[in-house]
């Protein structure tokens, strides 16, 4: 006759149980909202933010069951990570062994994309100083095309000095720059894009008020274009108040009125996102030649803006990269929110990365591509 186990020992085991189907229902609900407009269902976008979590948990109860005397209920996660394993592969990178290969060839080119936070401008006593060692990481990286949203331009051509010399020691061809907004009456933000390339094409389009994406056609290769798309999507509007004060709450949650704030700001920030990826989507979509699109989506992996704007495209980072890729240096380490997708039938990446750096609020992140033959 088979011995029962003490009562403890069995009540521990049903509530891991249960905590373990909570933790399904969590990365559920965070694909549901890979999946499902967030002006569908109120909130929903809001378990993206949770989704590296989520599939932490489910991993914890595939190893604990797994050392248990009720080895079979590592299914009950384990199904789900199988079923999900592209949602893993865009959310953490595994690819510590795999090579990466920098160098250049005929048929190659090396992209970067950098919210360089207005080169410095926020930060008047330390602006030139942050200018400097910008300039100086894109020189060390020597990218064929350089993509960077929140980029700062006088309004006085004489001081751009930044521009200048970006264009002068990267021997840049050619070069936009497309205004999102008006800081003052100096100063003015946009997304400017540089090539080594002949740029033979050159378009815009409006998404929403101060929302652009740029499209640019280079001739990479004498008989091949490569289309470049660059973005910088609808941002949560967080202030430096408030990014402190949700540091503040991440250890104290008093203030549960001005938390529900935020919430309602972050689903709002998500529906017009979703908006601006649709029409994004739509756009890409007819592309008629090899396809890069680049920038500051303002979302994480397999968020609804993420998955939308990738359709049948190919993360660069889901496959090169290491980690969690944080490109926000702020709030929590796993925010990706910089992104980069290539149509691979026409590309093949070569190497990637993400920059570590306190120079912006971003951290860079760098592709090689080779024109597919």
């Amino acid at each position: 006759m088979k011995k029962k186990q003490p009562i403890l020992r069995r009540i521990f085991s049903h509530a891991m149980l249960l905590l373990n189907i909570g933790a399904v229902v969590w990365l559920l609900l965070c694909y549901a909202a890979s999946i499902k407009n967030p002006g569908e269902i109120r909130f929903i976008a809001l378990f993206s933010l949770t989704t590296p979590f989520a599939l932490a948990a489910n991993f914890f109860f595939v190893f604990f069951w797994l050392f248990s005397s009720k080895k079979w209920r590592m299914l009950v996660s384990l199904a789900l990570l199988v079923l999900l394993h592209k949602m893993v592969a865009a959310t953490f990178g595994f690819h510590y062994l795999t090579k990466n290969e920098w160098e250049k060839t005929a048929g190659s080119f090396r992209l970067m994309s950098w919210n360089t936070h207005g080169m410095g401008i926020y930060a008047p006593s330390d602006e030139g100083q942050l200018a400097v060692g910008i300039i100086d990481l894109i020189n060390r990286e020597s990218p064929d095309i350089l993509c960077l949203p929140e980029f700062s331009v006088k309004n006085n051509p004489s001081k751009n000095r930044n521009l200048r010399k970006i264009i002068n020691d990267n021997r840049y061809r050619q070069y936009r720059i497309n205004t999102d907004h008006i800081l003052n009456d100096k100063v003015v933000i946009g997304t400017a894009i540089l090539t080594r390339y002949p740029l033979v094409g050159y378009k815009v389009y409006d998404l929403s008020p101060e929302i652009y994406l740029l499209e640019c056609d280079m001739q990479v290769k004498a008989d091949r274009i490569v289309r470049v798309y660059v973005l910088h999507l609808q941002s949560f509007g967080l202030t430096d108040e408030d990014k402190k004060y949700i540091e503040k709450v991440k250890h104290n949650s008093e203030d549960i009125k001005r938390s529900k704030t935020f919430l309602s700001r972050f689903n709002n920030a998500y529906i017009r996102r979703a908006e601006q990826a649709e029409k994004v989507a739509d756009i890409v979509s007819k592309s008629p030649h090899p396809t890069v699109i680049c920038g500051d989506f303002n979302d994480l992996p397999y968020s609804y803006t993420y998955t939308t704007i990738k359709g049948n495209l190919t993360d660069a980072f889901s496959k090169k990269g290491t980690g969690f890729g944080r490109t926000y240096n702020q709030i929590i380490p796993t925010l990706r929110i910089d992104h980069v997708f290539f149509s691979q039938k026409h590309l093949k990446l070569k190497a990637f990365k993400t920059v570590e750096t306190e120079l912006s609020d971003h951290n860079p992140v760098v592709a090689n591509f080779e024109i597919a033959e």
